[in-house]
């Protein structure tokens, strides 16, 4: 009972995570381009804190936390993850890497370039950049997922 738990904690904050990033994309932007700029600056950086908060700081631990459970009781071993010993355990390996990468890339959009975002031009192109950059990379995470539910 508790491994269905945590997996559905996994799910429901990768779902989270995923779903904030599309709206984020596909709702908010368009709207705030339409606001005066110094409106639409301030609409994206109030925004961008709270998803940072429960997206990032919240959201990352959580999954990779959920994501070791998950590993631990699906039977893959570190050691499989390091020399592709199946298909299972390879594409878990991607996946845990395209993770770390998103991790990273979470940290220095959410604390370093959305911040300065207000600053100038490059700054708001580059957390647009890094914004889209994560999107996709949480789709393909989501489809490696996917794909392990199938046997990897």
């Amino acid at each position: 009972m508790i491994d269905t738990i945590i997996l559905a904690i996994h799910i429901l904050v990768a779902s989270f995570w995923i779903g904030g990033m599309l709206f984020m994309v596909l709702a908010l932007s368009p709207y705030v381009r339409k606001l005066p700029e110094d409106l639409s600056v301030k609409s994206y950086q109030e925004v961008g804190k709270r998803y940072s908060l429960w997206g990032t700081v919240i959201g990352l631990p959580i999954l990779f936390l959920t994501g070791l459970y998950n590993m631990n009781v699906m039977g893959v071993s570190y050691i499989e993850l390091s020399n592709f010993s199946n298909s299972y355990a390879a594409t878990l390996h991607h996946k845990i890497h395209l993770f770390l990468l998103t991790v990273i890339l979470a940290v220095i959009h959410d604390f370093y370039i959305g911040p300065r975002s207000h600053i100038n031009r490059k700054f708001r192109i580059s957390a647009r950049i890094i914004g889209v950059i994560n999107l996709i990379l949480g789709i393909l995470i989501i489809f490696l997922a996917a794909k392990l539910r199938y046997g990897g």
